[in-house]
Formats: structure tokens, C-alpha cells, sequence
């Protein structure tokens, strides 16, 4: 009898332990499977620059490419392949990409243009993204994921950077009104006259040999002359004025018109256009600057330019000698009557 329970004895210990092996593999299976998978998350970058006074288009396309058949990709990617935009100035998370094995996954990343647009600059920088993938005590790990450049150094993420700039305005299509100088009156000697051309603001775009937003040109006597042309980098209204300067050349009147140029710069389609008008102070537009002095000069003033005033004081000093001999003689004349009478008085 005792020795049937111990067999029975032994076989109730082999039964629970083999029963303790069986949960022990069931709990096993079920640590490692949960979780089963891993998400990971791509985040690009991007960069937008433009004009503040631009309305071009920021939005730019990229894709993302699997190197391996078969590799996860994120939901909505078609034959291996993914495609997203980023507008302006962004940041953007691809993915969730799935991973259920461990492994290296390495996938392509590039900015994708049909076609590139007039104005525009495009990052054709190219990304290989690898992400490694392995078993953890709990399930599936990220170890690393490496972003490496075309040129194969490694960055620790992807970044893309567009800029906008507009083709400047052609200066040679700019329309260059002269500067008409008239004089009235005959003047023996020419005269210098300056004209001024002024920005609205300092900053604005200006002809060469230009300071601070202004440029002074010279005309002696009448004549026609330009202050030059410059280009635009960026779309907007600019304002300048013409007048002339008053130097206080004697004997003129000075010509105090002032004109008014006013530049409308537009981008059509990454090309800077302008549209230039000028008026003149009852705001009728002119196609040049017309200035003109009267010259009003007086004899006085004029006499030294022609000699008249060194004949007019030879005049003056022999019509003083003249006098002082007159008032001699008489003076003598006078005296010598006196004399005579006393001599006779005498007799």
C-alpha cells in the first residue's frame, strides 16, 4: 500500500511541474507578444523664404521611397512609395510606420519638382533615413534612426529649404524722362544749375552715384540731361520727386516745379515688372521735367563780366580831377581880380 502512494505521490509532482511548464511557456509567449508591433514617426522640416510683399505659392511636394520590396510604410503610400506636401515655413510628422520584425529599414527622402517655376530656388538635397528596428524584453524596439545626405554625412534630422526671389526689373526697360533746363534773358556767362532727385525713403532703389536716397545733376545754362536708371529686387509702390536746386546764381529766377515719379513694381509669374507714370505739380502726367530760369540781372551786376564798370570809374575819377582843376582856376581867377584892384586902389 505504501508503496502504491509513493508512485502515486511521484506522479502528482511530475503532473505539476509538467502544468508549471505549460504557463510558464503561456506566459512567455504572451510577454513578448504584447506589444507585437512599433510605430515610428518621420519628422521633416522645411524652410520658406520670400518677400514679405509676395504672394508666390509655398507649397512644395517631397517622397518617401522604400529601398527594399516589402519594407512598412505609412498609411496611404502606394507601390512603395509616399508622397506629402509642407507649406511655408513647417514641420511635419510622416508616418505612423508600422514595424512588426525587427530589422534595418532604409528608405529614400527627396523634394520632388514637375517642374521647376521662374523665381523659385529648390533644396535637391537627398535623405536616406534608416531606422533600426529590434527585439526587447517587452516587444519590438527603436534603437536609432540615422538621416545621412547625398554627400553620405550624417545629420540628425531632415531639413529642406526653398526660397522665393522675383527676376529683377530690367533697368533697361525703364522709361528715363531727361531733365529739360531753359534760360531766359541773355546772361554773357553761362550759368550752373543743380537738379535733385529724392526717394521717399532712403532705402528704396536708387541710380549709381546716389547717397541717402538723393542724386544731384548739373546742366550749365540750357541743356538736357538724365539722372540714370536703376532695378528693382521686390514688388511694391515706390515714390521719388525732381526739383531744382537753388544755388543762388545772381540775376536768375528759379524754376520751383516739382515732380512726382511713382513706380509700380508687380511679380508676374517670378519676373518683376514696372510700370512707371510722371507728374507734375497740378498732377498732369509729363513725359519730361521741364525747368526753366529767368535771368533778370541788373547793369551794376553785370557790368564787371563785360568791362563797363572799368570805363565807368575812369569816368568818375577824371570827372573828379576835372573838378578840383575847375575850382583851382577859379579859385585863381578870384585871387588874381583881388590883386589887380589893390594895385589900382594903390595908384
Amino acid at each position: 500500500m505504501g508503496a502504491i502512494l509513493k508512485v502515486q505521490g511521484k506522479r502528482v509532482i511530475v503532473f505539476c511541474v509538467l502544468i508549471a511548464c505549460v504557463f510558464a511557456v503561456m506566459f512567455s509567449q504572451t510577454a513578448y507578444a504584447a506589444p507585437a508591433s512599433l510605430p515610428v514617426t518621420l519628422t521633416v522640416e522645411q524652410e520658406f523664404t520670400k518677400p514679405a510683399s509676395s504672394s508666390a505659392a509655398d507649397a512644395f511636394s517631397y517622397k518617401l521611397t522604400a529601398n527594399e520590396a516589402g519594407s512598412p510604410m505609412p498609411s496611404g503610400s502606394s507601390g512603395g512609395e509616399y508622397s506629402f506636401t509642407i507649406d511655408g515655413t513647417d514641420t511635419v510628422s510622416v508616418g505612423p510606420i508600422t514595424y512588426d520584425h525587427a530589422g534595418v529599414y532604409t528608405y529614400e527622402l527627396k523634394q520632388v519638382t514637375a517642374a521647376e517655376k521662374t523665381g523659385y530656388t529648390y533644396d535637391k538635397q537627398v535623405y536616406t533615413v534608416k531606422v533600426y528596428i529590434k527585439n526587447g524584453s517587452t516587444g519590438l524596439e527603436q534603437e536609432i534612426l540615422v538621416a545621412q545626405k547625398d554627400d553620405g554625412s550624417k545629420v540628425s534630422g531632415v531639413k529642406f529649404t526653398n526660397a522665393y526671389a522675383p527676376l529683377a526689373a530690367n533697368p533697361a526697360l525703364m522709361v528715363d524722362p531727361p531733365v529739360n533746363k531753359t534760360v531766359s534773358g541773355s546772361p554773357s556767362v553761362d550759368g550752373t544749375f543743380t537738379f535733385k532727385l529724392t526717394a521717399q525713403n532712403p532705402s528704396q532703389p536708387m541710380p549709381e552715384g546716389s547717397a541717402d536716397g538723393v542724386k544731384l545733376m548739373t546742366i550749365v545754362g540750357s541743356g538736357t540731361e538724365d539722372f540714370g536708371t536703376w532695378s528693382y529686387t521686390e514688388a511694391g509702390t515706390y515714390y521719388y520727386t525732381v526739383s531744382e536746386v537753388n544755388t543762388g546764381e545772381s540775376g536768375y529766377t528759379y524754376d520751383t516745379t516739382v515732380y512726382t515719379i511713382t513706380d509700380s513694381v508687380k511679380d508676374e509669374n517670378g519676373q518683376l515688372v514696372l510700370a512707371r507714370t510722371v507728374t507734375n505739380a497740378s498732377n498732369k502726367q509729363v513725359s519730361a521735367f521741364a525747368f526753366i530760369n529767368k535771368y533778370t540781372a541788373a547793369s551794376t551786376t553785370d557790368g564787371p563780366k563785360t568791362g563797363d564798370g572799368a570805363m565807368t570809374g575812369l569816368y568818375q575819377t577824371l570827372l573828379g580831377v576835372g573838378g578840383v582843376v575847375l575850382m583851382a582856376c577859379m579859385l585863381y581867377l578870384l585871387m588874381d581880380g583881388r590883386r589887380k584892384k589893390r594895385t589900382n586902389f594903390n595908384m
